[in-house]
């Protein structure tokens, strides 16, 4: 016990001196494998079990994980102030606030640090919360330094298999912010489809098989890393790749995608405005991004842009001339063996 208890404590002063700082005992209800179903506090928690106490401010006792009901992560300890505690930052990321959202997940973490170990907490779903909300806020600077930051490894550690794939992309976003463009660039090649055969006509490799949403923000970085390495042809394919797949699966992405696309096109050294094939491209392109997003929502550097592009036309068909008479003198073209004139299958029929 006094082991548990002075690990836990340097655990607490070593959050106190960062990022996580307040620190108090958490009300809880638990379901024990023998013994009932105690209510009290919870003061601390480990990898091991949490320091449990049936009184506010009483002497805590050591509780093992192994005592309490439940398989793996899935422990019945229900924490009252669970949805109070969540209750903003949750209304916040619902409408698109992200960045108030961000800070307010991070409050809740910083509150209830003392059971950022215990599994499937709240305090550690926060921290995934706000890196999500770091993500779709486009902050990914912060949530590099977040991801990079020692309680990050409570998201690995103490949430279901849900957040996992989830967080698997925030960390590929954490290198965008990081500018770490070589990890990216690395990380991303694991999700590529091995460049052999016909695929080695193609541009860029092909994904493996996985969710839209998914190929969508691999795309984005994809494109990123191509940027960044100087490769625009290759990077303006993948915003393209990176929009449709996102249509109707991630309007962050999508909008992403194609307001990088619209970059591309105008830093083309061959885009100028008396190109009318180049300034249609863009036009498309700027015209399809106001009617899904709205054209105030664009750099204003794109809004002439968008307006219908013209619709290009089509020049008539050429009417087939007349096969020529066969000049004086002049054998008629022969007729197929294969199909006899008029007259001899007349004949046969006789």
């Amino acid at each position: 016990m006094k082991r548990f208890t002075t690990s836990f404590t340097l655990v607490i002063a070593a959050l106190s001196s960062t990022a996580f700082g307040q620190v108090k005992e958490t009300a809880a209800f638990l379901s024990l494998a023998s013994g009932g179903n105690p209510q009290g506090y919870v003061q601390g928690a480990n990898a091991q079990g949490i320091i449990f106490a049936t009184a506010q401010g009483g002497q805590g006792q050591l509780l093992a994980y192994s005592k309490i009901k439940g398989e793996g992560l899935d422990k019945l300890i229900r924490f009252e102030d669970r949805v109070e505690a969540l209750g903003e930052p949750r209304a916040l990321f619902a409408s698109g606030d992200y960045a108030e959202a961000a800070t307010a997940f991070g409050d809740v973490a910083r509150n209830y640090a003392i059971i950022l170990s215990v599994p499937q907490s709240f305090a550690a779903e926060a921290v995934f919360y706000q890196m999500e909300s770091l993500k779709r806020a486009g902050n990914y600077a912060a949530l590099a330094q977040l991801v990079g930051a020692p309680v990050s490894k409570v998201v690995e550690t103490n949430l279901g298999e849900r957040y996992q794939k989830l967080h698997e992309f925030q960390k590929l976003w954490a290198k965008l912010g990081a500018k770490d463009m070589e990890g990216l660039k690395t990380a991303i090649a694991t999700y590529e489809n091995p460049v052999v055969g016909d695929a080695k006509l193609l541009s860029t490799p092909n994904f493996k098989k996985r969710p839209p949403n998914e190929l969508a923000q691999l795309a984005y970085l994809r494109a990123k890393v191509y940027d960044a390495g100087g490769d625009s042809a290759k990077a303006l394919e993948d915003y393209y790749r990176a929009f449709t797949l996102a249509a109707g699966n991630d309007d962050l992405v999508a909008k992403l995608a194609m307001g990088a696309a619209m970059v591309s096109h105008k830093k083309d050294p061959k885009f100028s405005p008396d190109d009318a094939r180049l300034v249609s491209q863009l036009q498309g392109l700027a015209y399809l991004y106001s009617k899904r997003f709205g054209k105030d929502t664009m750099p204003k550097e794109f809004q002439e842009f968008a307006v219908r592009p013209p619709m290009v036309k089509m020049a008539p068909a050429e009417e087939a001339a007349p096969e020529a008479a066969p000049a004086e003198g002049e054998a008629p073209t022969p007729v197929k063996a294969d199909t006899p004139p008029a007259d001899a299958k007349a004949k046969g029929k006789k």
